[in-house]
Protein backbone atom coordinates (compact mmCIF):
# COMPACT_ATOMS: atom_id res chain seq x y z
CA UNK A 1 0.00 0.00 0.00
CA UNK A 2 1.03 3.54 -0.25
CA UNK A 3 1.77 5.82 2.42
CA UNK A 4 -1.30 7.96 1.95
CA UNK A 5 -3.77 4.82 1.85
CA UNK A 6 -2.05 3.42 4.85
CA UNK A 7 -2.22 7.11 6.79
CA UNK A 8 -5.96 6.79 6.09
CA UNK A 9 -6.60 3.30 7.07
CA UNK A 10 -4.52 4.38 10.25
CA UNK A 11 -6.72 7.39 11.26
CA UNK A 12 -10.09 5.10 10.59
CA UNK A 13 -8.10 2.99 13.21
CA UNK A 14 -7.41 5.29 15.82
CA UNK A 15 -10.59 6.77 15.36
CA UNK A 16 -12.17 2.91 16.09
CA UNK A 17 -9.85 1.56 18.28
CA UNK A 18 -11.46 2.29 21.76
CA UNK A 19 -14.95 0.93 21.69
CA UNK A 20 -16.45 2.79 24.85
CA UNK A 21 -14.72 5.81 25.30
CA UNK A 22 -12.09 6.71 22.98
CA UNK A 23 -8.91 8.88 24.38
CA UNK A 24 -8.47 12.21 22.59
CA UNK A 25 -4.94 11.33 21.82
CA UNK A 26 -6.27 8.56 19.39
CA UNK A 27 -8.91 11.12 18.18
CA UNK A 28 -6.30 13.86 17.76
CA UNK A 29 -3.75 11.24 15.90
CA UNK A 30 -6.88 10.06 13.57
CA UNK A 31 -7.50 13.77 12.84
CA UNK A 32 -4.23 14.50 11.87
CA UNK A 33 -3.54 11.14 10.12
CA UNK A 34 -6.65 12.26 7.79
CA UNK A 35 -4.90 14.95 6.58
CA UNK A 36 -1.24 13.94 6.22
CA UNK A 37 -3.45 10.80 4.26
CA UNK A 38 -4.41 13.91 1.52
CA UNK A 39 -1.69 15.81 1.43
CA UNK A 40 0.78 12.55 1.33
CA UNK A 41 -1.64 11.74 -2.04
CA UNK A 42 -0.98 15.18 -3.62
CA UNK A 43 2.32 15.24 -3.01
CA UNK A 44 2.78 12.09 -4.47
CA UNK A 45 0.66 13.24 -7.72
CA UNK A 46 2.55 16.17 -7.62
CA UNK A 47 6.05 15.13 -7.24
CA UNK A 48 5.29 12.60 -9.86
CA UNK A 49 4.16 14.87 -12.60
CA UNK A 50 8.20 16.21 -12.93
CA UNK A 51 10.00 12.80 -12.27
CA UNK A 52 9.00 9.36 -12.63
CA UNK A 53 12.19 7.66 -11.19
CA UNK A 54 11.03 6.71 -7.57
CA UNK A 55 14.27 7.34 -6.09
CA UNK A 56 13.68 10.84 -6.71
CA UNK A 57 10.56 11.57 -6.37
CA UNK A 58 10.60 10.57 -2.73
CA UNK A 59 13.35 13.19 -2.59
CA UNK A 60 11.39 15.98 -4.74
CA UNK A 61 8.10 15.35 -2.72
CA UNK A 62 10.27 17.42 -0.03
CA UNK A 63 9.66 20.95 -1.82
CA UNK A 64 5.98 20.89 -0.82
CA UNK A 65 4.90 23.03 1.97
CA UNK A 66 1.58 23.01 3.73
CA UNK A 67 1.37 26.78 4.22
CA UNK A 68 1.54 27.17 -0.27
CA UNK A 69 -1.03 24.13 -0.87
CA UNK A 70 -3.11 25.52 1.27
CA UNK A 71 -2.79 29.01 -0.12
CA UNK A 72 -3.31 26.99 -3.10
CA UNK A 73 -5.90 25.38 -2.64
CA UNK A 74 -7.86 28.40 -1.08
CA UNK A 75 -7.22 30.04 -4.19
CA UNK A 76 -8.77 27.15 -6.52
CA UNK A 77 -11.62 26.58 -4.00
CA UNK A 78 -12.41 30.21 -5.05
CA UNK A 79 -11.57 29.67 -8.80
CA UNK A 80 -8.59 31.90 -8.90
CA UNK A 81 -5.88 31.30 -11.18
CA UNK A 82 -2.17 32.21 -11.46
CA UNK A 83 -2.46 35.23 -14.58
CA UNK A 84 -0.47 33.08 -16.82
CA UNK A 85 -3.66 31.31 -17.50
CA UNK A 86 -5.70 34.59 -18.07
CA UNK A 87 -6.33 33.69 -21.36
CA UNK A 88 -8.05 30.71 -20.89
CA UNK A 89 -9.34 30.50 -17.65
CA UNK A 90 -13.10 32.04 -18.63
CA UNK A 91 -13.44 29.17 -20.84
CA UNK A 92 -12.27 26.64 -18.90
CA UNK A 93 -14.17 26.80 -15.51
CA UNK A 94 -12.12 24.17 -12.77
CA UNK A 95 -14.26 21.09 -11.81
CA UNK A 96 -16.38 20.60 -9.00
CA UNK A 97 -14.01 17.90 -7.93
CA UNK A 98 -10.92 19.91 -8.24
CA UNK A 99 -12.51 22.45 -5.98
CA UNK A 100 -13.85 19.87 -3.60
CA UNK A 101 -10.34 18.54 -3.33
CA UNK A 102 -8.97 21.95 -2.33
CA UNK A 103 -11.62 22.73 -0.18
CA UNK A 104 -11.38 19.48 2.03
CA UNK A 105 -7.24 19.87 1.77
CA UNK A 106 -7.81 23.17 3.93
CA UNK A 107 -10.92 22.20 5.77
CA UNK A 108 -8.67 18.72 7.17
CA UNK A 109 -5.10 21.40 7.62
CA UNK A 110 -7.15 23.49 9.54
CA UNK A 111 -8.79 20.39 11.87
CA UNK A 112 -5.11 18.98 12.22
CA UNK A 113 -3.86 22.47 13.69
CA UNK A 114 -6.86 22.09 16.36
CA UNK A 115 -6.25 18.57 16.99
CA UNK A 116 -2.29 18.79 17.41
CA UNK A 117 -2.94 22.54 18.98
CA UNK A 118 -5.62 23.04 20.48
CA UNK A 119 -5.64 21.53 24.05
CA UNK A 120 -8.93 23.64 24.79
CA UNK A 121 -10.90 21.44 22.20
CA UNK A 122 -12.20 18.30 22.85
CA UNK A 123 -12.70 16.14 19.89
CA UNK A 124 -15.85 13.01 19.68
CA UNK A 125 -15.36 10.07 17.56
CA UNK A 126 -18.50 11.69 15.25
CA UNK A 127 -16.14 14.64 14.51
CA UNK A 128 -12.60 12.46 13.80
CA UNK A 129 -15.05 9.71 11.82
CA UNK A 130 -16.23 13.02 9.40
CA UNK A 131 -12.96 14.21 8.69
CA UNK A 132 -12.02 10.82 7.91
CA UNK A 133 -14.72 10.45 5.73
CA UNK A 134 -13.80 14.13 4.12
CA UNK A 135 -10.33 12.72 3.41
CA UNK A 136 -11.93 9.45 1.26
CA UNK A 137 -14.40 11.76 -0.38
CA UNK A 138 -11.35 13.76 -1.78
CA UNK A 139 -9.73 10.26 -2.20
CA UNK A 140 -12.62 9.70 -4.10
CA UNK A 141 -13.02 12.72 -5.88
CA UNK A 142 -9.29 12.99 -6.85
CA UNK A 143 -9.18 10.25 -8.73
CA UNK A 144 -12.02 11.24 -10.89
CA UNK A 145 -9.96 14.43 -12.15
CA UNK A 146 -6.69 12.97 -11.72
CA UNK A 147 -5.67 12.46 -15.09
CA UNK A 148 -7.02 16.02 -16.25
CA UNK A 149 -5.10 19.00 -17.34
CA UNK A 150 -6.52 21.13 -14.74
CA UNK A 151 -5.79 18.59 -12.45
CA UNK A 152 -2.25 18.59 -13.20
CA UNK A 153 -2.29 22.59 -13.17
CA UNK A 154 -3.58 22.76 -9.26
CA UNK A 155 -0.59 20.39 -8.62
CA UNK A 156 1.93 22.10 -11.03
CA UNK A 157 0.31 25.36 -8.95
CA UNK A 158 1.96 23.85 -5.42
CA UNK A 159 5.82 24.73 -6.87
CA UNK A 160 4.73 27.36 -9.64
CA UNK A 161 2.25 29.33 -8.53
CA UNK A 162 4.38 33.00 -8.05
CA UNK A 163 6.47 32.18 -11.27
CA UNK A 164 3.01 32.22 -13.08
CA UNK A 165 1.58 35.11 -11.49
CA UNK A 166 4.04 37.28 -12.43
CA UNK A 167 3.39 40.14 -14.33
CA UNK A 168 3.61 39.90 -17.87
Amino acid sequence: MSLHADLLAQAEYLAKREPKRPRQASLRRAISAAYYALFHLLIYEAARLFVRDERLWKLTNRAYGHGEMSRISKAFVKSEWPKVFDPVKAAMPIPQAIRDVAAAFVDLQDARHDADYNLAKVFTRGEALAHIERAKQAFDDWETVRTLDLARVYLGCFLLWEQWNKNR
